[in-house]
């Protein structure tokens, strides 16, 4: 039997690592688990023993789990009455807030009587695993956490905050999305708090990130860094920025200056597409608002391209 699920939690890495690392705290949130001990503890490994209570079953295992802090923990039992019991904990950082927790479990009793009365049973407790560790972590550890001072440093800001979710949710780019969506869009974003004349992206650089403007004003500058500045467009809140060079990975053809105090939620490509696994609709709506604007940036430039030709040969009757 194999078991595969992936979450994303609005927690930092090193935080749910820390719960799934303690197997002394189980019996405290595990339904079927009666009672644990740590056996072993180092910066490599960490051994445990852990006792089940499963059909009317007393059972026990002890595993010892190779690990690396705060990204990846290896289950591999060592003893107990499966033939088979081993898996792994994957968790990605997606900022300094949110993660991607990414858990694999193969498994197999062996044993005939265990088989038959608690093998269900057992395929159920698997299942509910990674649930019961959501659930813990939803108990005990604080939704909105400050960033340490490297983060605050790097201009980005906490996505849990219900302000900048709202925020998200007035943009063109969460125009189809549920309010649960919003939310799992939110944590793989990052936010940038811009001064005047803070430069976004410079012209000619590659940037995988796609730009909603929460507040304040971002200018499209071409010239920026030398030679005749022209600015071709100004951009509000809720409008995006870089949609055809995060579509495409072309450099940028213009710079991106922040005219005043202005506050963007950023969006990496490989963050959306790490979604697709977990919840593909919300990726298929994303990228339809993304083709929503682009094809507005498309008829805009045809009516101005139909007016210059009516100006330039006297067509209609309007010149």
């Amino acid at each position: 039997m194999q078991v595969r699920k992936t979450v994303l939690m609005p927690y930092p890495a090193e935080s749910m690592f820390d719960i799934i690392e303690q197997a002394e705290y189980y019996p405290h949130f595990i339904p079927w688990c009666s009672a644990a001990e740590i056996l072993e503890r180092s910066e490599e490994i960490v051994a445990a023993r852990i006792s089940m209570r499963v059909a009317g079953l007393n059972l026990w295992l002890e595993t010892r789990n190779p690990k690396r802090r705060p990204e990846w923990l290896q289950l591999k039992m060592v003893r107990g009455p499966l033939r088979r019991f081993e898996g792994e904990w994957r968790l990605t950082p997606l900022n300094a807030w949110a993660c991607r927790i990414d858990f694999t479990l193969t498994y197999e009793i062996g044993d005939g009587m265990i088989e038959r009365v608690a093998g269900p049973v057992f395929a159920r407790m698997a299942d509910s695993m990674v649930d019961a560790y959501v659930g813990r972590a939803e108990r005990v550890l604080p939704r909105a956490q400050k960033a340490p001072p490297a983060i605050a440093a790097a201009k980005e800001a906490d996505m849990t905050d219900p302000t900048l979710i709202e925020a998200l949710r007035a943009s063109k780019l969460a125009a189809e999305l549920t309010d649960a969506q919003c939310r799992k869009l939110a944590a793989v974003m990052t936010v940038h708090d811009l001064k005047d004349g803070d430069v976004l992206v410079h012209e000619g650089a590659p940037d995988n990130h796609l730009y909603v403007i929460v507040s304040g004003v971002l200018a499209v500058v071409t010239g920026a860094d030398g030679g005749e500045r022209v600015t071709l467009n100004t951009l509000k809140a809720g409008e995006l920025a870089g949609e055809l060079s995060w579509l495409d990975g072309a450099e940028r053809f213009a710079t991106l200056v922040a005219a005043g105090p202005t506050r963007v939620l950023g969006l990496e490509r490989e963050k959306l597409e790490s979604l697709i696994a977990t919840d593909g609709d919300l990726v298929y709506r994303v990228m339809r608002a993304i083709v929503r604007v682009v094809h507005a940036i498309q008829r805009r430039l045809w009516m101005q391209q139909s007016e210059l030709t009516n100006y330039i040969y006297k067509q209609h009757g309007r010149y």
